[in-house]
C-alpha cells in the first residue's frame, strides 16, 4: 500500500524568522503551502479561495497564540469555520493552564511549545492530520493536573475501557499509540473513541479532551504523559 502524501500545512506566525525556521523544519515531512503574519491575512486568503470555489484546504494549520490584531485564541473559531476539516495546532511560548484549556475548548487539535524540535513538529502535524492530538510532556502534565482535586463528575455512562481510552487521549496520544499502549487493535480504539464522542455529545478529540479536563471525567493516575 502506498504511503499517504505528506500533510498540507498553513502557518500563521508573525515572527518572520521563526516562520522561516518552521518551514525549514517541516520541509522533509510536510507540504507547507501558505504562510501568514496574522489571523486576518489567513482569513482573507481563505475567503478568496472560497469565492474562487477552491476547496483545497490545508490538512493542518499551525497557529501562534500571540499575534498582532486578532489573537490566535480569538481567531481559532473563525479559522475552523472558514476552513472546515482543517486541524489547528497551537504553537506558542505560553504554557499556562488557562491558555491551554482555552485552546482545547475552542477546538485545537494540538498544543506545542515553540521550543519543539523538528521531530516533535512533524509528529504533531501528522497526528493532527490523522485525527489525533499530540502534546509535549509539560503541557500534558498541566492538563492532567486538573484532575488533582477530586470532585464529583457527571455520569456519562462511560465504560472502564472507554475511560482508559479517554485518559490516553488526555495524555496526548494518537489512536495508533493508544492501541499499542492498551494492547488492542486500532479499529477497537476507534470504536471506543466514537462511543466516547456519542456519550459526551462531542464531535472531535479536542472537544472530548477539553470536556474531560473541565469536568474531570478521568483520574490522572495511570495516564502516561507525552
Amino acid at each position: 500500500m502506498p504511503s499517504p502524501p505528506p500533510p498540507s500545512v498553513w502557518i500563521v506566525e508573525d515572527d518572520e524568522a521563526y516562520r522561516a525556521a518552521l518551514q525549514a523544519a517541516l520541509a522533509p515531512a510536510a507540504d507547507v503551502r501558505e504562510v501568514f503574519g496574522s489571523v486576518e491575512d489567513a482569513l482573507a486568503w481563505a475567503a478568496v479561495r472560497e469565492r474562487a470555489a477552491d476547496t483545497d484546504r490545508p490538512d493542518v494549520l499551525l497557529l501562534d497564540v500571540n499575534l498582532p490584531g486578532m489573537s490566535g485564541l480569538d481567531g481559532l473559531g473563525a479559522l475552523k469555520a472558514r476552513l472546515p476539516g482543517t486541524r489547528v495546532v497551537m504553537l506558542t511560548i505560553r504554557d499556562d493552564a488557562e491558555t491551554i484549556y482555552a485552546a482545547l475548548g475552542a477546538g485545537a487539535s494540538g498544543y506545542l511549545l515553540k521550543n519543539a524540535d523538528p521531530d516533535q513538529l512533524a509528529a504533531a502535524v501528522e497526528a493532527a492530520r490523522d485525527g489525533g492530538m499530540l502534546m509535549p510532556g509539560p503541557v500534558a502534565r498541566k492538563v492532567l493536573a486538573a484532575f488533582d482535586r477530586p470532585r464529583p463528575s457527571p455520569d456519562y455512562g462511560l465504560t472502564e475501557r472507554e475511560r482508559d481510552v479517554l485518559r490516553e487521549m488526555v495524555a496526548g496520544h494518537t489512536q495508533k499509540e493508544i492501541a499499542e499502549r492498551l494492547f488492542v487493535s486500532p479499529s477497537t480504539v476507534n470504536t471506543h473513541v466514537q462511543h466516547i464522542y456519542e456519550k459526551l455529545h462531542v464531535h472531535t478529540g479536542s472537544a472530548a479532551v477539553a470536556k474531560a479536563v473541565r469536568e474531570r471525567l478521568v483520574d490522572a493516575g495511570g495516564a502516561a504523559q507525552a
